[in-house]
């Protein structure tokens, strides 16, 4: 280091107010213009060293190198009273330097917002009787302390809670009314919709689809027997004019019995809406 670079430092730090604090290996050294930075000063076997560009830039080069921040250093422990009281701006500074570098450090290590992702699934079965949601999120824990791990996972949950009582909520306002109770004879208030087909062991074979309670439910029989059934409902057809996507949108009564293995509800009788039967010969 040349007279004029050092002459240079020095001036620079006569001239800048430093505020400087012990540290655990040396010496933080920052300016009150800017408290949140600042370099750390430390004893080494030759002097001192210091993390500042200036140093690192020129100290490989010249290991007498000197920045201003040692030379900071350097004049406070040279005071003839280091243990003097500091003046009133002095102690301000100071203290607003540590305060500044507190609340840095406590943003280091407030965990950043993690990534989610939320996966919704809805089933709702054809005969409306089931019509659940659930609702999953996935997040990483990373580096979260086990406390931190607690409050997130409780957040999760209460947005959860809040999901799935909004779609409960929206399901009971939707919900249909209570279906209407059978009549005396046991015949349940119905509607024939229309006319299907599907292929069975010996050929295409013919069925009404009727509304009973709100439940699709089937009626199996012969072309003849399907015309007498939408004819006690109130419309008269021939066998040959009875085809598949033949729509009804008839009022009836049906009576009604679970198939052998369970599964499904069948009629069994279409009977007239007003209980007087027409069946046809």
């Amino acid at each position: 280091m040349t007279q004029e670079q050092f002459r240079t430092r020095v001036e620079r730090a006569q001239e800048e107010v430093f505020i400087v604090t012990t540290a655990e290996n040396g010496w933080r050294v920052r300016s009150p213009r800017n408290p949140s930075q600042f370099y750390m000063v430390s004893p080494t076997e030759t002097g001192l060293a210091c993390t500042c560009p200036d140093f690192k830039n020129h100290a490989a080069d010249d290991p007498g190198w000197t920045c201003k921040h040692m030379l900071a250093v350097q004049g406070q422990q040279g005071k003839p009273s280091p243990a003097a009281p500091a003046s009133d701006a002095y102690a301000d500074e100071e203290r607003a330097a540590i305060q500044a570098e507190a609340a840095s450090q406590s943003r280091e290590v407030e965990p950043e917002p993690l990534p989610a992702q939320m996966l919704i699934k809805r089933s709702v079965s054809p005969d409306g009787r089931i019509d659940s949601v659930s609702v999953e999120f996935t997040t990483a824990i990373g580096g979260m302390t086990g406390r931190e791990v607690k409050s997130h996972a409780v957040r999760i949950l209460q947005l959860q809670n809040e999901i799935v009582s909004g779609f409960l909520k929206s399901n009971r306002a939707a919900k249909p009314a209570a279906p209407a109770k059978p009549n005396g004879n046991g015949a349940a208030p119905a509607r024939l919709i229309d006319v299907g087909a599907m292929n069975g062991q010996y050929g295409e074979r013919f069925f009404l689809n009727v509304e009973v309670n709100g439940r699709r439910c089937r009626f199996f029989g012969t072309l003849n027997q399907i015309a007498d059934a939408i004819a006690v409902a109130g419309r008269d057809l021939i066998a040959e004019e009875i085809e598949p996507g033949l729509r009804l949108n008839l009022p009836c009564q049906a009576l009604t019995e679970k198939s052998a293995d369970g599964r499904y509800v069948n009629v069994t009788r279409v009977l007239p809406a007003n209980g007087d039967a027409r069946v046809r010969r």
